[in-house]
């Protein structure tokens, strides 16, 4: 490629025909003596043409057909990426949106003067923007999702928050470390001066403080520190003239006086969380309930009252006759009496999580029995008849780094009900055991007793074992599952099945008898678990000639009571041969990855 031909300073200053006049007049006068005079000349003729290129660029956006959109439909163009970036963006980005106003005058004015844009105070947002947008919100009700540190700015939060009438949604939560390594952190520091800022907690008592009397539009109302915070409270009259549409209420982590916690009639979602100062009295947290007739979820987390039930004047049981979600974590003799206490007819799914036990103690009967003798109670008068007594499945989970878990589900769950909570596999009643490397005792041992005493399994029809779970063990299977009539289908997935393969192996029932033989001899006709039709086995490690062995148990089982559909996958020392010779002698095989 030829290269252009070099013009000297003659040649590049002279006149073109479009050259204005007072553009060629300067020109003439190149090489004047005046230098000085000359160059202020010049930079008022390039300041004048600058100008004039600036208002035709303006011209030529504004005459693009996106610029002639009316402003209110531009403003509703800016409103779905506002919302698109609040529900897709990561946290660190949903502020972007913001940048669409810095596109050109005609979107930065649509955009200042679309109220509804600046309404929300979310996630990253720091003091100087919060003070800037405030005023561009109007008088529109407003939203306040904050992730907070040492580096939020409590005083602009706490001039937003003073404009307590117009707040619709207070969230208030920690930032929360990354779990990073030793060196990460280190070059953390080295990059990011306010690394250690970032992550530390901050106090909202001023912010809060800053609030007004009355909410009458809130609906949300979450504060919570990511540690429990002892030097932290709601301001002595927070809202005390209440908040009549809050519907979602979370406080956690902080020193809850009950007093002053704004109980609104409207609550549909209740969750307290470890509070520092002494727990609510009995009879004071049940008036408090009496008053939220359509509360649907409740969770309470070590929050539970340490005073007995009794059934006296004041302290009848409250019906939460709307309640549908109910979380309780706490020691087993306060879950058990804070049960006395409440009547939850038309409850779905209950989660209860036990604590622990006293040091140096192993004995976990006294834990589990009161909880287990209450929870039958929780259903009475349930206005669709459901029982809840009998059970359909039990799933016993013990995996590492999770809390031991027993989920049941119950049989026979109303329709309607399974149509409107989605997941048809949500179990009914949770119950796990917080368990520490040290803890004692075996906790689901001891609920499982228990929970026989009080409630059917005889129509138990699924049962999992998930983990390393000691009910898989053959006293257990002996005592409790072996001779359910309707147990169909069980599945061990990363647990030890060679108790459940003894079992099966030793059944005299299974021995090599005529159909005669059988029938003059009855005491032999039920083998054990004689509904068993299902047996999936997931994540296994098969050694030596397990599999031989599990074709030779399953193969004994006599005429009616065969294995109709085996699934095995996900399991180690299987291979195509192995599938071939379950195929030979079950119909119904389904094999995942070897």
């Amino acid at each position: 490629m030829a290269e252009k031909p070099f013009k000297p300073v003659s040649e590049a200053l002279a006149p073109t025909p479009f050259t204005a006049p007072a553009t060629r007049a300067l020109v003439e006068q190149y090489g004047t003596p005046s230098v000085l005079e000359y160059e202020s000349q010049l930079a008022s003729r390039i300041l004048e043409l600058e100008h004039d290129i600036l208002i035709l660029k303006t011209c030529r956006n504004s005459n693009r057909p996106v610029n002639r959109l009316p402003a209110e439909v531009l403003s509703h163009v800016f409103l779905v990426l506002f919302w698109t970036m609040q529900a897709e963006a990561p946290e660190d980005q949903k502020v972007f949106w913001i940048h669409a106003t810095h596109v050109c005058r005609h979107w930065r004015a649509v955009a200042l003067g679309c109220a509804a844009l600046w309404c929300d105070f979310a996630f990253d947002i720091r003091g100087a923007l919060m003070r800037t947008i405030l005023p561009r919100s109007k008088n529109l009700p407003i939203s306040v999702s904050l992730k907070c540190d040492d580096a939020t700015d409590t005083e602009a939060l706490g001039e937003v928050l003073s404009h307590t009438t117009r707040i619709r949604h207070l969230n208030l939560s920690p930032r929360v470390h990354p779990q990073l390594s030793w060196q990460s952190s280190f070059y953390l520091r080295l990059l990011d001066r306010d690394a250690n800022r970032k992550y530390n907690p901050l106090s909202y008592e001023f912010a809060l403080q800053s609030m007004g009397p009355s909410a009458p539009l809130l609906q949300t109302l979450s504060v919570s520190y990511a540690t429990l915070t002892d030097d932290e409270c709601l301001p002595k009259h927070f809202l005390k003239d209440g908040a009549p549409a809050l519907k979602y209420l979370k406080l956690k982590n902080f020193d809850l006086h009950w007093a002053r916690i704004p109980f609104s009639p409207a609550l549909t979602t209740l969750h307290l969380g470890r509070s520092v100062s002494a727990y609510p009295k009995f009879a004071e947290m049940l008036e408090s309930f009496r008053g939220l007739p359509l509360l649907e979820d409740l969770t309470l987390f070590e929050m539970l009252p340490e005073d007995k039930y009794q059934p006296i004047p004041g302290m009848e049981p409250v019906t939460l006759s709307k309640l549908k979600y109910l979380t309780l974590w706490d020691w087993g003799p306060m879950i058990g009496n804070f049960l006395l206490g409440i009547r939850v007819p038309k409850t779905a799914f209950v989660d209860l999580t036990f604590t622990g036990l006293a040091q140096g103690d192993a004995d976990w009967t006294p834990q589990v029995d009161p909880c287990v003798e209450s929870i039958g109670g929780l259903w009475r008068d349930d206005p669709s008849e459901w029982v809840k007594d009998s059970i359909e499945s039990i799933n016993f989970i013990a995996v590492e780094d999770s809390h031991l878990t027993i989920a049941f589900r119950f049989d026979d769950a109303p329709e309607p009900l399974t149509q409107e909570h989605c997941d048809m596999f949500k179990p009914h009643l949770s119950v796990h055991f917080s368990l520490s490397p040290a803890s004692l005792g075996d906790p689901e041992l001891a609920f499982l007793a228990s929970f026989r005493q009080h409630f059917n399994l005889t129509t138990l029809s699924t049962l999992c074992f998930t983990g390393m779970s000691r009910l898989a063990r053959h006293a257990v299977l002996v005592d409790t599952f072996v001779h359910l009539p309707i147990l169909e289908t069980i599945r061990f997935s990363k647990c030890d099945m060679r108790d459940f393969l003894w079992i099966l192996d030793i059944d005299p029932a299974c021995d090599d008898l005529s159909n005669s033989e059988r029938t003059a001899n009855p005491s032999v006709a039920e083998p054990s678990f004689p509904a068993l039709r299902n047996l999936e086995i997931d994540g296994q490690h098969f050694k030596g000639k397990r599999i031989d062995t599990i074709i030779r148990v399953l193969k004994k089982r006599p005429k009616g009571h065969r294995i109709s559909f085996l699934r095995i996958e996900n399991c180690n020392n299987i291979d195509e041969k192995d599938a071939e010779k379950i195929n030979r002698v079950f119909h119904v095989a389904v094999f995942g990855s070897f």
